[in-house]
């Protein structure tokens, strides 16, 4: 057995519980920092209450490799018009460097869409950056298509001049 097939057999995902925000967290800002944006956001206390709040809106599994935290993936619930039900949108999948080569990923992905159809979504959409080329190979090695939409946001000032 090599070493990369020993590795990838012991990895395990399971969903995010309240102690694992600071993981959460962790990955996630690791995954701003990648994408060159200044001050990654998160924190324990900010993740615990998009998760567990009173207001929980996200979900997230994490892959483990024994006691750490190798990969995650954040979620949640959309309405998919074109079905008229509900989808998923992934709003990130992160593997830290050094398991990149591992699958980690692939398990993930599975992971999440075996959760996708155990809740009855039609669908799993997410959005990747066009400089992003690995992802984007990534996810088309796993079957997936671009879907030709464009993301846009809006936030800050622009969000209050828009409200008037």
């Amino acid at each position: 057995m090599t070493a990369m097939t020993a590795i990838t057999t012991n990895i395990t995902i399971t969903p995010a519980m309240p102690a694992d925000c600071p993981h959460v967290a962790e990955m996630s800002n690791a995954l701003h920092v990648e994408l060159d944006y200044d001050n990654p956001p998160h924190t324990s206390q900010s993740i615990h209450e998009m998760m567990f709040g009173p207001k929980a809106l996200i979900q997230s599994l994490i892959a483990w490799h024994g006691d750490r935290a190798v990969g995650q993936t954040i979620f949640q619930p959309f309405y998919n018009p074109d079905y008229s039900k509900l989808g998923l949108w992934m709003t990130e999948l992160y593997v830290i460097p050094d398991m990149r080569s591992e699958k980690v990923g692939n398990k993930l992905m599975t992971a999440l869409g075996k959760h996708a159809l155990d809740e009855g979504y039609v669908s799993m959409w997410w959005s990747v950056l066009h400089r992003n080329k690995a992802a984007c190979r990534f996810y088309e090695r796993l079957g997936a298509r671009n879907s030709g939409a464009l993301q846009y946001e809006i936030d800050g000032n622009d969000l209050i001049d828009l409200a008037g």
